[in-house]
């Protein structure tokens, strides 16, 4: 029987702003973002996401679920927000910290952000697949999160964009690093720099979403690639190492971009301009 780490069992039992799941038949666990007061990437959203991932990176890919350690096979990404998988940054927590001067804190806030989906995109350095489940709209930040997954499973009434670049900033949690792996580097451009709302199937024709499904079918899709997947699950997971090998330049890349990150923070201001592309009070 496997030796269960106990250090975070307590602390994970006690998330608020993430709930999470686990199916022992097929090794999945579903991670459901539920920040609130909007559903945006809080401070306290992004300390729940790291308390979740840390314990399965202690553990070795496993949780602790009834006093006992289960395998992770699966790491899914949903939201429990209806028509919402997230709408990017914390806006109210930007303009605090600028009110306050409070460098800190937003260096703080974009350095959990970056180490929050780091993880995701490096399968926790294990045999996981992540799965981003896209049932709404997912802006900025919250398609940064969701592009961080091997796999991004939508329904077709989903919206995703990068709304940043009309503001002046750019998308600092690695997202065009994401992104560029998906589509190239030039067309990762164009798509981030014309700061427009695309819905599932463009993305979908664009090979940026790898699954497209109609309404209320994004489980069921979840289920059906997990069984397919499973058939080859040896050859899939030497497929993976390569693409984590691959990764190392964009680890770097994203560093570079969390040092200006806080100076793009600081023109946030502007956001408050644009009520319908943000979470603010």
């Amino acid at each position: 029987m496997n030796t269960l780490n106990f250090s975070l069992k307590n602390t994970i039992n006690k998330l608020e702003h993430i709930n999470y799941e686990f199916d022992a038949d097929d090794g999945i666990v579903w991670v459901y973002l539920d920040a609130f007061p909007k559903p945006c990437v809080t401070p306290q959203l992004v300390d729940d996401i790291r308390t979740l991932h840390r314990c399965i990176e202690i553990n070795n890919g496993q949780l602790p679920i009834n006093g006992e350690l289960q395998t992770v096979k699966y790491h899914v990404l949903d939201s429990h927000a209806d028509g919402v998988f997230s709408l990017g940054g914390d806006l109210n927590h930007f303009l605090n910290c600028i009110k306050n001067q409070d460098k800190n804190a937003l260096e703080t806030y974009a350095s959990n952000c970056i180490k929050a989906i780091y993880p995701i995109m490096t399968n926790f350095d294990l045999p996981i697949v992540t799965i981003s489940l896209v049932r709404g709209n997912a802006l900025g930040g919250g398609l940064e999160i969701a592009l961080s997954g091997d796999v991004i499973i939508a329904e077709r009434s989903a919206m995703m964009g990068f709304p940043e670049i009309l503001f002046n900033c750019f998308p600092g949690m690695g997202g065009f690093q994401t992104l560029s792996s998906r589509v190239g580097l030039n067309k990762a451009h164009k798509l981030i720099s014309s700061g427009n709302l695309y819905s599932a199937e463009e993305l979908y024709d664009m090979g940026i979403v790898d699954i497209l499904v109609d309404n209320h079918g994004g489980e069921e899709a979840v289920y059906s690639y997990v069984q397919n997947h499973n058939k080859n699950w040896n050859g899939n997971m030497a497929m993976q190492k390569i693409v984590q090998s691959m990764l190392i330049i964009y680890v770097l890349i994203i560093d570079k971009s969390l040092r200006y990150l806080h100076q793009q923070v600081l023109r946030s201001r502007k956001l408050v301009q644009y009520p319908s592309f943000v979470a603010i009070d």
